[in-house]
Parts: C-alpha cells; structure tokens; sequence
C-alpha cells in the first residue's frame, strides 16, 4: 500500500501541469487520465500520417483570422469556440505538442490568455515521442464538444500602443524573437534579439542553466514584452520566460512586428 501511495504522489508531483515542460516519459505515465487532454497542434495532414496515440488535432493556425495583419488573432469568443467544440475546456488538464514546438508555444498563449490554466507542452514535440517508442497512431480521436465562455486574461497581452507607451521606458525590455536577419533588416526601437531557434535542440528544449546563459542580458526585474513576426516564436519565447525561467512580467506582443507596420 505504501508503495502505491508513493508512486501516485510522484505522479502527481510531476504532473502539476500549470504552465510546465512535460518530458516524454512523464506525459507516457498519465495519458490514460480521464481530464487530459492532449493537442496535436500540427496541420490535420501531418496530424492524419501519424500522431500521439490518444491526441487530438487543433491546427494553431486555425486560431489566426490574418485581419487586419498577418497572424492577427481570432475573437476570444472565436477561439473558445474553436477548443470547446473540439471537447476542450479550461476544466481539462492539456498537453500540446507540434513539430518543433513553435505552434505548440502559440496554441499555450492562447490557451492562457482565454482563461486556461492546467496547461503544458510536451518537451521534444512529436519527433521526442517517436524516438522513445511510444505509441503513435493514425486514427483520429473526437471528443464531446463542452462549450465555455473565455476569461480573458489581458495582463499577458500587449498592444501596438501599449508597446509605443513602454519601448523608451527604462523599466521595460523590448524581445525580438525573429531570427538575426530578420531583426537587423527592420525591428521595433529598442528591442534587443534573442532569436527563438538559439532555445531548442532538435525539438527539445535546452537546459534551464543554458537558457539563462542566453536570457542574461534580460533582468527579472523588468518587465518583459517579446514580438516576433506573427505571434508564433514569441509565443514560445513566452513560454519559456515564464514557465521555465520563471519570469513574473512578461507580455506576448500578439499582433508583433506584422500589426506594427501594418
């Protein structure tokens, strides 16, 4: 009895889901849990050749409207829609995986913003699951649509005039998550460029020791907002500011550097 005791408590411990990294082996121990729900957040293609035995699929970009600028995101109620009809709601504990862990990072911003909180990203995405031999399908799974109302949750959020407001302020750190190039053909004043391909090896997350090494220049004590190009790296960035790294101000620039010079 005691032993079992001891292996539920440890799965517990490691699945304390809000906003953490989940290894391979650990999402393998409690994908059979009634109230996780695990998001393939790749194209329904890919999602269709072969994914995680038990996920199902949400395309991240099916969260995007493209107005009034490239990457611009869907209502709210839109995106509540989106994951209440595909059997999501913030009840659920979720797990999100993709390819490299880009739209996985995306689809978490998103998630947090409308109001979820039990949500995770699976570290090594789709490639890590296969290399471990886990379980992989093709069938599709479906769930019951549980629709909800989103709680918004606008202190993760920044707008183009909330960014004018705050890129000359001292307090406050501009992130460009674009690669180098991108950054130095145009970029918004003062921001510095962490590109988002420096933070993962072959879909993996790098270590905590090595992330902080490249977040040095950036003060916990600042507030933090990143961009990219769309939404998408700088989700991800996000996430690893935050969830990793433990950053307490961090904002996502959603509309980032395509609604600044829309």
């Amino acid at each position: 009895m005691k032993k079992i005791f001891l292996t539920l408590f440890a799965i517990l411990s490691v699945f304390q889901m809000s906003a953490q990294l989940v290894s391979v082996d650990e999402l393998a121990k409690i994908i059979k849990d009634p109230n996780l729900v695990v998001i393939d957040a790749r194209p329904a293609g890919d999602y269709l050749k072969t994914h995680i035995d038990g996920a199902i699929n949400i395309d991240a970009i099916s969260l995007s409207s493209n107005t009034p600028a490239e990457g611009a995101l869907k209502s709210a109620a839109d995106l509540a829609a989106i994951f209440g009809s595909n059997g999501v709601s913030p009840k659920n504990k979720v797990v999100i995986y993709c390819k490299t862990g880009v739209s996985a990072g995306r689809m978490y911003w998103v998630m947090k913003h409308i109001g979820f909180k039990d949500v995770s990203l699976l570290d090594g995405n789709m490639q890590g699951w296969f290399a471990a031999r886990k379980p992989i399908t093709k069938n599709p799974k479906k769930l019951a649509a549980t629709p909800f109302s989103p709680a918004v949750n606008s202190s993760i959020a920044a707008t183009k005039d909330y960014v004018k407001s705050k890129m000359n302020s001292a307090g406050t750190i501009l992130i460009d998550s674009r690669p180098a190039a991108d950054y130095e053909a145009g970029h918004i004043g003062n921001a510095i460029n962490i590109p988002n391909d420096n933070l993962s090896v072959n879909s993996k997350l790098k270590s905590a020791a090595e992330l902080n090494t490249i977040f040095a220049a950036v003060p916990k004590d600042k507030e933090v907002i990143v961009y990219c190009k769309t939404g998408a790296t700088g989700s991800f960035t996000y996430f690893v500011l935050t969830s990793v790294l433990k950053y307490p101000n961090v904002k996502l620039y959603a509309g980032s550097y395509s609604d600044w010079t829309h």
